[in-house]
């Protein structure tokens, strides 16, 4: 099997070489959740495959499965459901400007950098913030928001696998296919069966967030044939994909003159 990832834009840059990323690569966002959120510590203990519904809210961010928000079978218990929630059931983790749990209505959730990350990523363990380099989550817990667009010439069998210490959610095209619910040790999630997708792009988006101490961990990997999978470019890496374009113009018109 051949699995191909890449940033977009900045792979074809020899002008630019820190704007490329590594084969098998997708944009990670990172987030603080401050130990004073409503959900720290406070949610229900297990594992479940029904946390969230089939398709991301209109925020682009998970939807809690509970009867309050549409839910009429396999509905999430409502006890011990995370509460940092927007009207719709969005789930505000990883989002600093949508989630205003805290005190006063602040946010509790804080941005704290991104980056460029090698699939299959597989931190299980000890992934606490800044950016899941700290060494416990004393000052916070560690959320991640991955994010690519799958690039398939043909259709292709693909299988997704997950695990994660505490949540942890994938999407395709805005559908999930791995859903891994509930306060628990590192465990290895439900996923969707192989299956056949289309060709063409296909948008990935994988949510983790820790929010109980003691651990946490996330480990997320695709498997398919002949696949390229682009991390969504850096604005600094499209200017200087402008830039580089600029120059093999400039360079053309010196060569015809």
């Amino acid at each position: 099997m051949k699995t191909v990832f890449k940033l977009g834009v900045g792979v074809l840059l020899a002008l630019a070489p820190l704007a490329r990323a590594n084969a098998n690569s997708l944009t990670i966002d990172y987030f603080t959740i401050g130990e004073t959120d409503q959900d720290a510590n406070h949610l229900a203990s297990g594992v479940y495959n029904n946390e969230v519904q089939n398709q991301l809210g209109s925020n682009g961010l998970p939807v809690l499965n509970t009867a309050a928000f549409g839910c009429t079978s396999n509905c999430y218990n409502s006890a011990g459901a995370p509460t940092d929630v927007l009207a719709d059931g969005e789930i505000t983790y990883w989002s600093q400007a949508l989630n205003n749990g805290g005190a006063g209505g602040s946010s509790d959730v804080t941005a704290t950098g991104s980056g460029i990350v090698t699939l299959p990523f597989n931190v299980p363990t000890n992934f606490f913030p800044p950016n899941g380099t700290g060494p416990n989550d004393s000052s916070g817990f560690q959320a991640a928001l991955l994010t690519g667009t799958l690039e398939l010439p043909t259709t292709e069998l693909v299988s997704f696998s997950i695990g994660a210490d505490d949540m942890a959610f994938a999407y395709l095209d805005g559908t999930v296919v791995c859903d891994l619910g509930g306060v628990h040790a590192s465990t290895a999630g439900t996923c969707v069966s192989p299956s056949d997708v289309a060709a063409g792009d296909h948008s990935l988006d994988v949510f983790f967030v820790d929010i109980n101490n003691v651990q946490s961990g996330l480990s997320f990997d695709v498997t398919t044939e002949d696949v390229t999978t682009t991390a969504v470019p850096e604005p600094a890496s499209l200017a200087l994909f402008g830039m580089a374009l600029a120059g093999f113009g400039w360079m053309r018109r010196r060569k015809k003159a």
